[in-house]
């Protein structure tokens, strides 16, 4: 990631914000967060922080009847999350491809079938990028290659059940649930269009 600092430029933003200047205050590998000096729409002046990361990619993974899920510890929550398989891009890489990279290297999966399911903003107030969401179908098993931090475990579930799971707040991930209801439209709208 950049460094993302610059001066006392000034954009008005389409959503009326007007953007006067940006800091970085911490970077990673994974994450900057930037503190801007801005005007609100109303006029107001304010600082605001944003979150910024590359683009990332995640995939309702569906095996039969059976959607393939991520079960893994998350700092932020300090809770074991089940999720899709999600991941950042790497510098060039299209969504589609870091999605397959990510679903390869986290649970050992490969698809032949890919439906592009749209983008979600996991938190649009302070996180600047869109997720990309897709479909994976026609699963095949591969060596699997985790990040050193990473420790994830396969879970299986009829896709009604995670479906119903997601809609009763037991699967607590929003982009997990958003993607899991826009894969359910998808496979309806797919089934009544035949």
């Amino acid at each position: 990631m950049g460094s993302g600092s610059a001066g006392a430029r000034t954009r008005v933003s389409d959503s009326g914000y007007v953007r006067k200047s940006r800091r970085t205050a911490y970077e990673n590998r994974w994450l900057r967060f930037e503190a801007h000096d801005m005007i609100h729409p109303n006029g107001q002046a304010g600082e605001h922080g944003v979150v910024v990361t590359p683009r990332a990619s995640a995939t309702v993974v569906l095996d039969g009847d059976d959607v393939v899920l991520a079960r893994q510890a998350r700092y932020a929550v300090d809770r074991i999350v089940l999720e899709i398989v999600k991941g950042g891009a790497e510098a060039g890489e299209d969504p589609q491809a870091a999605a397959a990279r990510e679903l390869r290297e986290e649970l050992g999966l490969v698809a032949a079938r890919w439906d592009d399911l749209g983008i979600v903003y996991e938190i649009p107030s302070i996180v600047q990028e869109h997720v990309s969401l897709f479909l994976a179908r026609e699963i095949g098993a591969v060596a699997s290659a985790p990040e050193d931090i990473e420790t994830i475990e396969l879970v299986r579930l009829p896709f009604r059940d995670a479906l119903r799971a997601a809609g009763r707040g037991e699967i607590t991930d929003a982009v997990t649930a958003t993607a899991l209801l826009r894969a359910a439209q998808y496979l309806e709208d797919e089934r009544t269009t035949r």
